[in-house]
């Protein structure tokens, strides 16, 4: 059952709801909805913990300190008790399973590298879970933290194989995203190019204008990230934030019907192990159940940041709450949208902020999926040639309330297309870029 928080929120004088739209074809007998807007947005009113199963809070909690855990313990305790803590994820999902239950694993905060997190998908959770950082972020990288480079002459190296994608960890980008590094076609271009790399079989170079410290790069190798491809229950995350991933950071993907949540997570710069078939960041697919996200964030994606498939199992449901999707798309990869809703997905996204990815659509509704969209804000600076904030294609329909699009510097700037698609709007404002309809798509007003 889903469960509705009571009261309101201190500092708001007031709420007002706001009903779903003629023609949004939202399962409000499975999934109730009970949208305010307040003076800082738009609010679903749920309980993520209330989404999933109830014995999962009052299972058994295993436990994993990475820096003092052991996995020959055995992890259990009450919350928050580590004397006992396993050292990797994967073995508490093995001890979780043992019990036949629902259970949590309880993490404590700090770094976990490599294939820590699933054993490089070997070891996936069989029963509903919780995955929870304790006293802090928990971060996971499938690559190391840590690195010792030494001076080639033209380049640094260090012996780390696999590298997917390499970034400075100590430089970002307005929207809290690592500068990345280019990949280098071979080992002269990288000796002469700044800011570069190339991987000469097990050796890594670098070529960046000073001595790196042993955490300025973050290197990305090719593991799975948090990767469930197997698991079919009840799944729930909170403050996890994971790096990396050759299927994606978060990639759910087994048949099934059940919910998943994540709150206060991200889910960033997946690397696949071949470039010609990037992937997202985050990719859940033939869910028939809710997938609920609160303050969230899928950016650095391969391809797409926020990506939702049906693919054959009907009734994927996406709530997107203060959401946020940022530079999606890498190396020669098409299509890239910073949140896309494919097939017969029913979305809402509430407060998005998503932009700067290249070539593709920032928001982009496909096939006969329909979406909502409530203060949402795209920004499109897309390199391609074309910038488009928000798109709807084929049978898909598209609502926006109080939505901005800001679609600018490419040669041609779309702030709202309808390509054989409908959309809906209500207090849209177009910062920049233009409206555009195709192939019998529309544009008006609701």
């Amino acid at each position: 059952m889903l469960g509705l928080m009571t009261g309101m929120v201190p500092g708001f004088r007031s709420e007002t709801m706001v009903p779903l739209p003629f023609g949004f074809d939202w399962d409000s007998g499975r999934f109730p909805l009970s949208i305010t807007r307040t003076g800082s947005g738009f609010r679903s009113g749920l309980n993520p913990r209330s989404l999933v199963d109830p014995g999962i809070w009052t299972g058994v909690a295993i436990h994993v300190d990475g820096e003092n855990g052991d996995d020959g313990n055995n992890g259990f305790g009450a919350d928050g008790d580590f004397s006992a803590a396993k050292r990797s994820i994967h073995a508490a999902f093995v001890a979780g399973n043992a019990t036949a239950a629902p259970f949590r694993v309880v993490i404590k905060a700090g770094e976990y590298e490599e294939s820590a997190f699933t054993r490089n998908g070997n070891e996936e959770p069989t029963q509903p879970v919780a995955i929870l950082g304790w006293g802090g972020p928990v971060r996971y990288r499938t690559g190391p933290f840590e690195i010792s480079w030494t001076n080639a002459g033209d380049t640094y190296t260090a012996p780390v194989s696999a590298v997917r994608r390499v970034f400075r960890s100590t430089q970002t980008t307005a929207q809290g995203i690592h500068v990345e590094l280019e990949r280098a076609a071979d080992l002269a271009s990288c000796q002469s190019t700044t800011d570069s790399w190339f991987a000469d079989g097990g050796t890594l170079h670098i070529n960046v204008a000073q001595t790196p410290g042993a955490r300025d790069l973050a290197v990305i190798r090719s593991f799975h990230g948090a990767r469930f491809l197997n698991h079919a229950q009840d799944l729930y995350l909170e403050d996890i934030h994971c790096e990396g991933g050759i299927t994606g950071a978060l990639h759910v993907d087994a048949p099934a019907s059940r919910n998943v949540v994540a709150v206060g997570c991200s889910f960033r710069y997946s690397a696949p192990s071949n470039v010609n078939n990037p992937l997202d960041a985050v990719q859940l697919r033939r869910t028939n159940g809710l997938a609920a996200f609160f303050d969230c964030d899928a950016s650095g994606g391969a391809e797409d940041g926020w990506s939702f498939h049906e693919d054959g199992n009907a009734g994927l449901h996406v709530l997107l709450e203060n959401c946020t999707g940022f530079a999606n798309g890498a190396f020669a990869a098409d299509s890239c949208n910073a949140l896309t809703a494919h097939d017969g997905v029913r979305l809402v996204d509430l407060n998005g902020r998503y932009g700067w990815s290249r070539n593709g659509t920032e928001v982009h509704c496909i096939q006969s999926s329909q979406s909502l969209l409530a203060g949402t804000e795209v920004t499109a600076r897309d390199v391609d040639g074309t910038s488009t904030a928000f798109k709807c294609s084929n049978q898909s329909s598209m609502w926006l309330q109080d939505t901005v699009a800001d679609a600018d510097g490419s040669a041609e700037n779309i702030a709202i297309e309808a390509n054989g698609g409908s959309v809906f709007t209500r207090g849209h404002s177009g910062v920049n870029g233009t409206v555009s309809t195709s192939s019998g798509g529309s544009v008006s007003q609701f």
